[in-house]
């Protein structure tokens, strides 16, 4: 399939990852590239994907090349076992996330970034409370779970505090590991599958984060802190930050929990055994605003 619709002559095909898609790091004569095969359930937001990252290489922003097919597309689609899926074929470009003296440097990506997505040409779907905040509550309801009403109430103070913010574009899930950094020190934005209309300041906060996401770490305020000062720095050159959105990154934090965990459960299912994992984030969570409660004083 491959080798009939773009310009290959595949050789090998090794298994990366495998999970709701797959993806493959494949060899031909002259060098590598790293295939996706999107299945059905991820397909419109795959698309959306594609789009953005079509729109930001022809602005000439560092994301990883989509190869096109011999016909000019940016993925093929395919019939599986009677679900439609797509295939998409990157270049290879083998790196690292990037390092924490890099911070600076990120932060001036990160801004750029956000600059040229103000001319996006395409429509993003815009989230709100109800993806931050109310699947995860929603999914406690479900189980019946018996803190349910500490998180309702905590998911409610959290939004106040950020609603007013402003809004743009938003990766949405701007961890560390979807940047990368290569041996040549050139730097790149990975997976743009959750782009959406939302907090500019949310990707901010998720690369800065510095916190252990299981493991309560007394230093995790600081240690963000910190980073994130940097990152302002390089951010600011292309893009204003206020001092608002600056100091509300401790509820960003709290929300990622309500953010992350929700996206994992709808994922990949739950049983109950979830009442621990709830119970020991409901720990965390708790630990987390007392500390930065002191910190803020």
């Amino acid at each position: 399939m491959l080798n009939r619709n773009y310009d290959v002559n595949i050789q090998n095909i090794e298994l990366f990852r495998e999970g709701g898609n797959c993806s493959y790091v494949i060899r031909d004569i002259r060098r590598h590239y790293f295939l996706k095969i999107i299945r059905a359930p991820f397909l419109e937001t795959a698309l959306q994907s594609i789009d953005v990252q079509m729109y930001l290489l022809r602005v000439q922003f560092p994301v990883i090349p989509i190869i096109l097919t011999k016909s000019g597309h940016p993925y093929v689609r395919v019939t599986e076992y009677g679900e439609e899926c797509i295939f998409v074929l990157f270049d290879y470009v083998p790196g690292d996330e990037p390092a924490p003296e890099d911070t600076e440097n990120v932060g001036e990506l990160i801004g750029r970034l956000h600059q040229v997505m103000k001319n996006y040409p395409g429509k993003l779907v815009v989230k709100g409370k109800d993806f931050f905040i109310d699947r995860y509550i929603d999914i406690m309801k479900k189980v019946q779970y018996e803190k349910t009403e500490f998180f309702l109430f905590y998911g409610n103070e959290l939004w106040e505090r950020v609603k007013d913010l402003p809004r743009g574009y938003c990766h949405c899930d701007l961890y560390r590991g979807n940047l990368q950094k290569t041996s040549d020190h050139s730097m790149y934005v990975l997976d743009f599958d959750t782009s959406c209309i939302a907090f500019p300041v949310y990707d901010i906060v998720l690369f800065c984060n510095d916190t252990h996401y299981f493991d309560y770490d007394r230093n995790g305020y600081t240690k963000t802190k910190v980073r994130l000062e940097e990152f302002v720095k390089g951010y600011q050159k292309y893009c204003q930050l206020s001092q608002e959105e600056v100091s509300t990154f401790h509820s960003f934090i709290a929300i990622y929990h309500f953010q992350l965990q929700a996206t994992m459960l709808e994922l990949h299912g739950y049983d109950g055994s979830i009442v621990e994992f709830f119970d020991k984030q409901y720990d965390w969570l708790l630990r987390w605003e007392n500390d930065c409660q002191k910190y803020l004083k």
